[in-house]
């Protein structure tokens, strides 16, 4: 005899049997580490959103050794932490992959061999054909080369057979870095030498290729349409004559999706005022602007160079807690920011104007390291109860981990039982987030307090019976400490009592 049924009604001889009830759904904490960057890189694929399996992959993605590694993209990634980074490569729609002719004698086209991708970064990789490593007359070698003062990076392909004798070589390009493709015109033996590539182009890069179509998922920010686990988006430094189409684009992008943060910054050696007057145009509660553009040196050569404040400012949110404020001022921060050297120029005091304006400011600490002054939306002139950065994470945070973790109830019937289930769910999450305030508050998602508002002061009979149901919750989120104060009372006359 079964000792588990499904149903009273498939126990059919007397005696006990046990029935296993599914459990409730409970919300599971979405991540809160997921940053994008929408940027040039001189290599890798386009019109995708890849995300990177470490620095390495990025570097041999992106900017392989015997490519420029001093661009911004580059600079603006490398260095940083980055739980998870996904990448979307900006090209122009006029774009093209190098290739090279591989001739025989003749000499007469005996291969074209295409690069993996586009730009022109791959007018610079060389293909050398030599003698095969196994002595074969029919057989030759391919190596496929990228080198400049700073590294080389190489495809090799040995014993490769085109001649016609035999089967044709069909090699795993996969693991390529460099090479895409070889298509045969001919058969034969290739003429011994080094080939350059050509033919490969950027194409010309405007704003749309930052920002694609908004729902086409064609290029740019459109392509994490369809991302929901973006958490932080950003770019490097598209140039002036660019960066206030694309840091609108970014802003509209994070307004439309609702549960991202647009980090963008002004020019380089833009003034304090200009900075205040500049935000104005991006007011959002979904985006932080960054002043002050610092210098960084780069893996290349060491080289000191000014880079864009806004991927800084990126790589805090998304290694904080989301309740953790990107100001705090703490060694956790600071090393977030080692690479900065120094500050394009100082704010001092007008640090305070730009918060006013919601601004993000870069500042040196008295004791060494850089950190933010503030951590406020670029709305906190126009709503200053939600001007808060960790607010709006918070927002995000909860909502998409509700959002997500109910759906399995989408479309069950609407009674009580489930609605039960669903409130019940929602209180256990927040009940833990309060937990997190006072076990490790710096690190753990946290709030301060919630309630669950009465279920009949949201829903009726009619929007019940329409097929609405509402949770109502009320949250209370943490405030950072913006100012501590000791108040001192010392000298020769003071009384000093047992603290009670």
């Amino acid at each position: 005899m079964a000792v588990f049924v499904t149903s009273t009604s498939a126990a059919t001889l007397h005696g006990v049997y046990a029935i296993e009830r599914v459990p409730p759904a409970t919300i599971q904490a979405t991540g809160t580490g997921t940053a994008a960057i929408v940027a040039e890189f001189p290599w890798g694929p386009d019109g995708e959103v890849y995300t990177i399996a470490d620095m390495k992959d990025f570097g041999d993605k992106f900017a392989p050794a015997g490519m420029s590694r001093t661009g911004s993209g580059y600079l603006s990634v490398a260095g940083k932490s980055w739980p998870v980074l996904k990448v979307v490569r900006v090209l122009g729609t006029s774009a093209a992959k190098a290739t090279a002719a591989i001739n025989k004698t003749g000499p007469t086209l005996m291969l074209t061999l295409t690069l993996k991708y586009k730009g022109t970064a791959g007018n610079s990789v060389t293909a050398t054909i030599a003698a095969a490593s196994d002595g074969d007359a029919n057989h030759f070698n391919l190596t496929v080369t990228a080198s400049n003062a700073y590294g080389t990076t190489v495809d090799k392909l040995e014993n490769l057979n085109y001649s016609g004798v035999g089967t044709d070589s069909a090699p795993d390009l996969s693991n390529c870095l460099l090479l895409g493709s070889i298509t045969k015109a001919s058969s034969g033996t290739p003429i011994v030498g080094t080939t350059t590539f050509s033919g490969g182009a950027d194409g010309t890069i405007n704003s749309a290729a930052y920002l694609g179509t908004p729902g086409s998922a064609d290029t740019g920010c459109a392509l994490l349409e369809a991302d929901n686990a973006v958490d932080v988006v950003f770019t490097a430094d598209p140039g002036n004559s660019l960066r206030a189409a694309v840091n609108a684009g970014l802003v509209a992008h994070a307004d439309l999706k609702t549960d991202r943060i647009a980090v963008i910054n002004g020019n380089s050696g833009i003034t304090a005022a200009a900075a205040v007057t500049d935000v104005a145009n991006y007011r959002s509660k979904r985006a932080a602007y960054i002043d002050v553009w610092p210098y960084i040196k780069d893996d290349t050569d060491a080289t000191e160079r000014l880079v864009p404040p806004a991927p800084f400012a990126a790589s805090v949110l998304v290694s904080l807690a989301p309740s953790t404020s990107m100001a705090w001022k703490s060694s956790t921060v600071r090393r977030l920011t080692n690479q900065i050297t120094k500050l394009e120029t100082a704010r001092g005091n007008q640090a305070y104007t730009n918060t006013l304006a919601g601004i993000c400011t870069l500042m040196r600490e008295p004791t060494g390291g850089f950190t933010f002054e503030s951590a406020v939306n670029t709305n906190a002139p126009v709503s200053p109860s939600t001007k808060s950065l960790t607010r709006t994470r918070m927002a995000h945070y909860i909502a998409r981990s509700v959002v997500d973790s109910l759906r399995e109830y989408v479309d069950s019937p609407n009674v009580a039982q489930n609605q039960q289930d669903e409130v019940a769910a929602v209180q256990a999450f927040l009940e833990q987030l309060k937990t997190n305030a006072t076990t490790d508050p710096n690190n753990l998602p946290h709030i301060v307090d919630f309630t669950i508002r009465p279920l009949a002061d949201f829903n009726t009979t009619v929007t019940l019976a329409a097929g609405d149901f509402t949770i109502a919750a009320d949250v209370q989120t943490s405030s950072a400490q913006e100012r501590i104060f000791l108040s001192l009372n010392v000298g020769e006359s003071v009384t000093v009592t047992a603290a009670v």
